[in-house]
């Protein structure tokens, strides 16, 4: 009987750790997806989940037209802030490489928090779009 007691708590333990694995490989990137003022999509994907606050937090953002092509040509300004209190200065730059634009962000305390880019492309009006993040979270 006592046996039995151990092998099943041994059991329960082994099913908790690899429910806590399979949720955390998961839960590796935030995505967040919106859709451009000429209905091409963008999307941006930060490399960790949940984000939190004070940490490097690299990402991309893919924009691509409403025929499903990447769009290489445009120069990205970004500007993180929460929308409901002012903020300093907090402007990570994007760069084209690897068939996308990559960065790396820092949000410097726990709440929600709104990416703001503005996409300038040659022979185009400057597109301002926004991603809003719900929550970072303190580290």
């Amino acid at each position: 009987m006592k046996n039995s007691l151990i092998i099943v708590k041994a059991q329960i333990v082994t099913l908790i750790l690899l429910c806590c694995t399979v949720v955390g490989a998961t839960a590796a990137e935030t995505p967040i997806e919106t859709v451009m003022a000429d209905g091409s999509k963008a999307v941006i994907l930060f490399a960790s989940s949940p984000l939190q606050a004070m940490t490097e937090i690299p990402f991309t953002i893919e924009l691509k037209s409403k025929s499903g092509e990447m769009i290489e040509d445009a120069e990205l300004a970004l500007d993180l802030t929460m929308p409901f209190m002012p903020m300093p200065p907090n402007n990570p730059k994007a760069v084209w490489q690897d068939n996308a634009y990559r960065g790396t962000a820092i949000f410097t305390m726990a709440g929600a928090w709104q990416v703001n880019v503005e996409v300038n492309r040659p022979g185009a009006e400057t597109e301002k779009i926004i991603f809003d993040i719900e929550m970072v979270i303190m580290k």
